[in-house]
């Protein structure tokens, strides 16, 4: 962040000092500093959060905030206070961690346990390779040949050693409070930027939540486990982006980051559906209401480009039950003389239980599916072909690709390439039954064609063929559809 006398970002900081400056004086006092942090907060603040800010701000200790030291302030990494594109903004450090706190306390009972916190930090050491005979660094060092270092002390000590200090008050539970201050203390030292902050630790808390949700499964098929490896490995990465020593610009992690890569995550994801979400119903009234198909005109039924897609989750509620769930229908109409006509998309949110066209919908569709990864744009589409049924036959399979091209997530040679893996194993299941001998060329043909039309699949043996093919890697988005 420049602060050059002739910058826009300086020119913007020193006009915002300057109206909170109100005498003139060339600094801020205690009283201004509540006013600014309740202006830009949006709510009352503490006496707290007040004496945080100046110890946060106030360097040389004169109890006022002079211009120097808010211009430093608002560059901190884990500053209360920051400049934003709009001006000045808030972090909220206690919202970040929440989701992280909340899935420590595994029973939900409003405390972190021992057993819990130890479960924890347990699955985060396991992913640096703290715990294993070749650590994260050592690798670092084997595949670049040369020193390297970086250094994540919140999970370098034994789990059970940091439970006792993060207790504070010795009650055998870890408040929220005190995990709070905890986290506080290791991120400051991190020097990890809020605005990062905001995404890598909800983020990290996701991970943490599928690999519970992988331990409840009684058995693990292959892309199973590699969806696991795929969360161990974010964990991992996440890991070392939130809690690396840094210097400067993150100095100390480089090498460590140079090892794993950036971590990649995806802000939606998949959760089931509400009870009664029926796609029949919703391309009923889309002919109802918005179809203008002239009879007589057409060569071939009319095909609804159907996608259903849960809304992006925002803020503090995360939970799959208040999820508003949104659709897009794209009307393609094959002329008589065999051009397609593609209507304008049409946008509907699932609302109590009933398909509505909102103003909203179309803003938050996209919002939505910009924030999905390509895998999970391709279930949703098998998903709303089977109509959030079990399984789907041929023909919906071969329209879903069709789609799928449409919208950019396959190609033509995939869609192939899909097709001739499973005409290969239709043809040897049918050999192993003895089922095509003696049969003509033709005859074989059209054997391979019936098993094919008469098959069907679930969508998640879809991905997981599409996997294997390496069509998709394998993400630890998967967990939430896959299991």
């Amino acid at each position: 962040m420049s602060t050059s006398p002739t910058s826009p970002t300086s020119n913007k900081t020193k006009e915002i000092f300057q109206r909170w400056d109100v005498h003139g004086t060339g600094v801020i006092t205690r009283k201004r500093l509540t006013e600014l942090l309740t202006a830009v907060a949006g709510k009352s603040v503490t006496e707290e959060e007040i004496e945080r800010c100046i110890a946060e701000a106030d360097k040389n200790k004169n109890g006022i905030i002079e211009y120097n030291e808010f211009i430093e302030w608002l560059q901190q990494p884990m500053g209360t206070v920051r400049m934003g594109s709009q001006g000045l903004e808030y972090f909220d450090l206690e919202a970040c961690v929440r989701p992280l706190y909340d899935v420590y306390d595994q029973d939900g009972d409003g405390l972190v346990s021992m057993e819990e916190f130890i479960g924890c930090q347990t699955i985060l050491q396991n992913s640096l390779g703290l715990k294993s005979k070749v650590s994260l660094e050592e690798q670092f060092k084997k595949e670049f040949g040369k020193e390297g270092t970086t250094s994540v002390p919140l999970l370098e000590d034994d789990a059970k050693r940091v439970f006792v200090q993060v207790d504070q008050d010795k009650s055998r539970s870890i408040t929220f409070k005190e995990f709070l201050e905890w986290q506080r203390e290791q991120l400051v030292a991190a020097k990890t930027p809020s605005k990062e902050l905001e995404e890598l630790l909800p983020a990290l808390a996701r991970q943490l939540k599928r690999v519970f949700k992988f331990e409840e499964e009684e058995e693990m098929n292959a892309c199973d486990s590699r969806v696991l490896q795929r969360i161990v490995d974010n964990l991992a990465k996440f890991c070392v982006e939130i809690w690396s020593e840094k210097e400067g610009e993150k100095q100390k992690a480089k090498p460590m980051l140079a090892l794993t890569g950036k971590a990649r995550h995806y802000t939606n994801r998949w959760s089931e559906p509400p009870v009664g979400l029926n796609t029949k119903k919703l391309k009923a009234k889309y002919l109802a209401t918005e179809s203008c198909v002239v009879a007589g005109k057409i060569h071939e039924n009319i095909d609804l480009d159907l996608m259903v897609i849960p809304e992006l989750l925002e803020g503090e509620d995360e939970s799959p039950r208040n999820r508003v769930w949104l659709a897009q229908i794209i009307q393609k109409v094959t002329m008589k003389d065999g051009k397609v006509r593609s209507d304008d998309p049409v946008y509907y949110e699932f609302v109590s239980l009933s398909w509505n066209k909102t103003v909203d919908a179309v803003v938050k569709f996209h919002k939505s599916y910009d924030a999905m990864p390509p895998e999970l744009r391709m279930f949703s589409l098998l998903k709303a072909e089977c109509d959030f049924s079990s399984r789907l036959n041929w023909p919906q399979l071969q329209r879903v690709f069709n789609r799928c091209k449409s919208h950019g997530i396959v190609t033509a040679a995939q869609h192939t390439e899909y097709n001739q893996t499973m005409e290969l194993r239709v043809t040897k299941a049918l050999k192993e039954e003895d089922l095509l001998t003696g049969l003509s060329k033709e005859e074989t043909e059209k054997k391979i064609e019936e098993n094919l039309v008469a098959l069907t699949q679930r969508p998640q043996d879809v991905m997981a063929l599409m996997s294997d093919l390496k069509m998709f890697q394998v993400s630890s988005v998967w967990a939430d559809f896959m299991t």
